[in-house]
């Protein structure tokens, strides 16, 4: 007679194992879902607003991925893998455009506008002026006019600007500096009825976060520009665990949203030809995107197929586009690009060739 033993009993942790994928995948679209409800309507979703977009791509792949050896887990795995990638790819921050987007030959007359949040002003004793100098742009609009500490301060340095750019045109709102080769005929900070909390900033600097200049570019025609720096959305140098932490993370949401504001209700309001970029402090997954005036389109088509601008500190991957350019329809960007600073700021900067 044959003596038929049962197969031994996997161990525990071997039968645990595939439930793990199983929990998470379940988990996930969920945590999508409320991130597409949540986020730019609650304060409180700014705090996961800061992961790299890349994960709503990345966690959905790696969970099918891991599932995959399980052979009763597959089919479910995907399909919950499938209902969370399907949404986090539009907001991943995936460029599909780059595709079948190129640059164009610009026209005689075209302009090169330079944007760049610099970290505070010329705050690490490298080439700064030079660097400016060297991108040849007819127009710069630069964020962080300011000296670094625990409470920055002005900079006083419109001599020397003026001394590397003779001839230009320059505008000073706060924080942010627009320089024009060509003539500036208007110009004034957005009004922002924005609180002014106690901490020891000077008032313009969080008030005043869009400039607006408006230029000459002959024959009658008027460039609008706007120089932007949305303020960031939470403190890095706190604990979650610290009061303060959460207390800043409300300030900054109510600082956020008149500056949105000001910018839809100025915008709908210019006739003008319309340039808007700068550091928004807003990844593609953000819903505050969904606030920008429907009359501006992004101008990222030309940059490569995972633009990113912005990286956490020296030595880590770029994984945050924050630096954006938008245009009206009736402005067409002949090529528009990325660059490295030279390590003198933790942002990239933004180099467009336009023509209206």
């Amino acid at each position: 007679m044959t003596t038929v033993l049962d197969p031994a009993p996997a161990p525990a942790a071997a039968r645990s194992r595939p439930v793990l994928p199983l929990v998470v995948a379940a988990l996930w679209p969920a945590f999508v879902l409320a991130h597409l409800v949540l986020s730019g309507r609650w304060w409180l979703w700014l705090v996961p607003d800061i992961v790299p977009p890349l994960v709503f791509t990345a966690v959905p792949v790696v969970l099918a991925a891991g599932a995959a050896p399980f052979r009763r887990l597959r089919r479910p795995v995907a399909l919950l893998s499938l209902a969370a990638l399907i949404p986090g790819v539009c907001i991943s921050g995936w460029n599909v455009a780059a595709l079948w987007t190129s640059p164009t030959a610009p026209p005689p007359g075209a302009l090169t506008v330079f944007s760049w949040n610099t970290e505070y002003w010329d705050s690490d004793g490298g080439p700064f002026y030079p660097f400016l100098q060297r991108q040849h742009a007819d127009v710069y609009l630069l964020q962080e006019y300011l000296n670094d500490g625990d409470i920055p301060t002005p900079v006083h340095d419109l001599e020397r600007l003026r001394a590397a750019f003779p001839g230009y045109h320059i505008a000073v709102a706060g924080e942010l500096v627009t320089v024009s080769r060509l003539p500036i005929l208007r110009t004034y900070p957005l009004p922002a009825d924005v609180p002014l909390t106690d901490t020891g900033w000077v008032a313009e600097f969080v008030r005043d976060k869009i400039l607006r200049t408006d230029i000459d570019l002959g024959s009658g025609t008027v460039l609008s520009v706007y120089n932007l720096h949305l303020p960031v959305q939470l403190s890095p140098g706190l604990s979650v665990f610290d009061g303060a932490f959460w207390r800043t993370v409300r300030d900054q949401h109510a600082q956020r949203e008149p500056q949105l504001r000001a910018l839809t209700a100025d915008v709908d309001a210019n006739r003008n030809p319309i340039l808007v970029a700068g550091d928004f402090n807003t990844s593609p997954a953000m819903g505050d995107l969904r606030k920008i005036p429907p009359r501006l389109h992004d101008a990222g088509a030309l940059l490569p197929l995972y633009p990113a601008s912005w990286r956490d500190r020296d030595g880590l991957p770029r994984w945050w586009r924050l630096d954006w350019a938008y245009t009206t329809s009736d402005v067409r960007v002949h090529s528009y690009d990325f660059g490295r600073t030279d390590g003198q700021s933790d942002h990239s900067f933004q180099l467009l060739r336009i023509s209206v």
